[in-house]
């Protein structure tokens, strides 16, 4: 009897992911080899000269009562208030040839469908090539649910409400026009500390496991010497604040941009998370969450502020955008111990992903579609290192892949794995291809107007 049920409730989840699937049909499928030469074209190399940057920042707090997003305990349940608001920031940039948007929302992720959605209207309604748009979220396990149709989003994200995806959308894109209309000539610089969050943070997956301790900074600054916008980018989940909250808020993220943002008023503090996937800040750095949130966020913003006071800034600049649209392998999607078919997964899961790059001179800026692992970020830095430019990762990009992990972490079974929804070789293979094409980037050496 016991067995007969079991295979009643197999056959009912299979029904019911099949029937997520259909309501998460992926895009057009990528061709399968890059044009290399075609998509250097897309990389302007120019003399250095004067650049334009805008800034906005526009609320996003949905009403009290939506769900969260960010842990499956709370079952969908409808948020109980507002710790602090949420934001959408953006970030515009011109050198008067080539123009690029990087937007960090105070959302948990960017699910694929509503990606695109923005994506699309974003480059349609402002006219914007699409390698120059980049969508980044903070990833706050206390944002705004209700963004992602389909069984197995709402169980996590609370039933689906498309006036709550709308009005990010709406305010999303506002907040795009508003940085582009607010565009000045500006200086601007970049610092990195190795060892800024040393002691902050810990590996969650292994005891004792690398992390990443390093942060890095953008300052955008008017000629009268005023702040325009600011990016921090570090690399740690935002759940400070537990399953058992169910207040919206922006987590550590939120105390970091607001200590900046009072720090240097008038400017827009943008902040990227990194390669986070298996990283946490440490509870022993407060007693309770509340305490936490503070020292966690102002900690970041001291580590911040020391970088822009040693920054010398530059008068001039080149910008460059480029990116592709890249096939997946296909998913090896689980439901428990069963997996999925193929063309099932294919159904459920995006079978291409868009890779895009922003470079300052020799800042570049790396969108990252999945969460990477600690040790796949620190291979990729790595690499682009070698390869004679500074990256910055931005992590929860243009969309949602799961995690990437390395094979080894993928045999391990972590949760981290069992969330990596295209195989032990998806991470390494990302890794790959994000290096490729951030090679078509000439190095100093290759680029004689530099």
């Amino acid at each position: 009897m016991k067995s007969k049920r079991f295979e009643v409730e197999i056959s009912f989840l299979l029904l019911l992911t099949l029937g997520v699937g259909c309501s998460l049909l992926s895009p057009p499928k990528a061709p399968s080899q890059v044009p290399w030469e075609e998509v250097k074209k897309q990389i302007r190399l120019k003399s250095p000269t004067q650049l334009t940057a805008g800034a906005a920042k526009v609320e996003i707090t949905p009403p009290v009562g939506t769900p969260l997003a960010g842990y499956s305990k709370r079952g969908g349940k409808p948020s109980q208030g507002i710790r602090d608001p949420l934001y959408v920031r953006a970030l515009a940039l011109s050198d008067g040839e080539d123009q690029a948007v990087l937007v960090s929302a105070d959302l948990l992720i960017f699910p694929q469908p509503m990606a695109d959605s923005i994506l699309d209207k974003v480059c349609r309604e402002l006219k914007l090539p699409r390698q120059a748009v980049i969508l980044t979220t903070t990833h706050t396990h206390s944002g705004s649910g209700s963004i992602a149709p389909g069984f197995l989003y709402e169980l996590v994200f609370g039933a689906y409400r498309p006036e709550v995806v709308e009005g990010i959308t709406a305010r999303l894109i506002w907040a795009v026009r508003q940085s582009l209309e607010h565009r000045q000539p500006v200086r601007w610089g970049a610092g990195s500390g190795e060892k800024l969050v040393a002691g902050l943070t810990e590996n969650r997956m292994i005891p004792m496991g690398p992390v990443d301790t390093s942060m890095n900074v953008l300052l955008l600054e008017s000629l009268e010497g005023h702040p325009v916008a600011i990016l921090v980018n570090a690399a740690a989940h935002p759940t400070l604040l537990d399953s058992q909250d169910m207040r919206l808020s922006a987590d550590y993220p939120g105390e970091l941009t607001r200590v900046i943002e009072t720090t240097y008023p008038g400017a827009v503090c943008l902040f990227v998370n990194g390669a986070a996937g298996d990283l946490r800040p440490k509870d022993a750095i407060g007693s309770t969450p509340e305490e936490r949130v503070g020292r966690f966020g102002q900690a970041l913003a001291e580590g911040a502020t020391g970088l822009i006071n040693q920054m010398s800034l530059k008068s001039k600049g080149d910008l460059a955008v480029w990116g592709w649209r890249l096939p997946l392998p296909p998913p090896q999607i689980y439901v428990g111990p069963i997996p999925l078919h193929p063309e099932i997964g294919r159904l459920m899961r995006p079978s291409a992903v868009y890779l895009n790059f922003l470079a300052f001179d020799h800042t570049l800026l790396v969108p990252l579609p999945a969460e990477l692992t600690t040790e796949l970020g620190h291979e990729l830095k790595n690499r682009l290192a070698a390869q004679k430019v500074q990256p910055i990762l931005l992590g929860y990009a243009n969309g949602y892949l799961g995690y990437a992990v390395t094979p080894q972490q993928y045999q391990d079974r972590s949760y981290e794995a069992r969330m990596t929804w295209y195989g032990p070789t998806f991470g390494v293979s990302l890794i790959d291809e994000i290096q490729q094409l951030a090679g078509l980037y000439p190095s100093k050496e290759e680029n004689p107007k530099q």
